[in-house]
This record gives C-alpha cells, sequence and structure tokens, in this order.
C-alpha cells in the first residue's frame, strides 16, 4: 500500500513538473509573470577553498565570483562567516584535485572553511552550483536550504491524508 501511494506521489510531482501545489500549476498566467511570483528560499552554502587558493587575494576573488553570480540570478548574500571556527582547517580525508596547470591530481589535507547564508529562488540554484563546479579553487561545496522553524510541512496530496484520517476516527468511535 504504501509502495503504491509512493508511486501515485511520484507521478503527481513529475507530472506536475516540480510543483507540488495544485494551485500552483492552474495559475493561469505567462512563464514571465512566474518567474516575478516564484518563491525565494534561504540557503546555507558551505564551500571549501583549495589552501593553494586561500590566501587574502584567492578566497576574496572566490567570494566575489559567488557574489556576482548570486547577485545576477537575484539573489542576496544575507552573511559570509569564515571566522572560527571555519577558516584554515586540516580535513578529515584527504582529496585529490586537479590544480589548474597542471597534469596530475594533487591530494589536499587542508582547506579553507567559508559559510555562507543567502536567499535565491529554487530555479537559480542550478545557475549557483554550476559555477561552483566551474570554479577550479573550490574542492567541496555543500548547500542546504533553511526552513523556518515551527511550519509543519504540507501533505503530497490533502485528500489522501484526510481520508486516512477520518477511516481511524471512524473505527475508534465504532
Amino acid at each position: 500500500m504504501y509502495g503504491a501511494l509512493l508511486l501515485l506521489t511520484i507521478f503527481r510531482f513529475h507530472r506536475t513538473s516540480g510543483s507540488r501545489n495544485p494551485r500552483e500549476q492552474t495559475s493561469g498566467t505567462s512563464p514571465e509573470e512566474e518567474g516575478v511570483r516564484e518563491r525565494r528560499r534561504e540557503y546555507e552554502l558551505m564551500i571549501v577553498i583549495s589552501p593553494l587558493s586561500a590566501n587574502e587575494e584567492g578566497v576574496n576573488a572566490t567570494l566575489d565570483r559567488l557574489r556576482d553570480t548570486i547577485q545576477t540570478a537575484g539573489g542576496e548574500i544575507t552573511g559570509i562567516n569564515q571566522s572560527p571556527p571555519w577558516g584554515r582547517r586540516k580535513l578529515a580525508y584527504t582529496i585529490r584535485e586537479y590544480v589548474s596547470g597542471e597534469a596530475s591530481r594533487r591530494n589536499f589535507s587542508e582547506g579553507y572553511y567559508v559559510l555562507i547564508n543567502l536567499t535565491l529562488s529554487a530555479s537559480k540554484v542550478i545557475e549557483l552550483e554550476r559555477t561552483i563546479k566551474l570554479t577550479d579553487a573550490i574542492l567541496r561545496h555543500l548547500m542546504t536550504v533553511i526552513e523556518p522553524k515551527g511550519v509543519k510541512p504540507v501533505p503530497d496530496s490533502p485528500d489522501a491524508s484526510d481520508e486516512g484520517s477520518d477511516e481511524v476516527v471512524e473505527e475508534t468511535e465504532a
């Protein structure tokens, strides 16, 4: 039963092109107007910069490139944290990455950590990740969505969840 419900949920998700809210799919607006109404989310972006680029100029150049990408995508940086406990740290394991200008990989055991808080529309995240992947100075990155506290997630199909809860209530009353 749960497998069928999961398949139905996946089918609905793909059929509505990523929109889980039925009201959003029948908005009747043009694509230009839809972009204006798009929901902006808060993200945390953790990047690890190569120790070869971890001098002040290299870190600032990398952050400027990310800042430009975020601003051209219509986003906003709300905070950058590179003070302790972030900054230059030893990695938990070595990372083998190519260095620009070298033919073979190099082992890195240290990195420069930077935590960036930003607000960006969900459709522009792909552009930001593309820029991060093309930046040679960034060894690794992780972007997570910051969910507001105290907000319950919306069920995928309200009809299915209401029917199931009504059946339980009826069984307990009878």
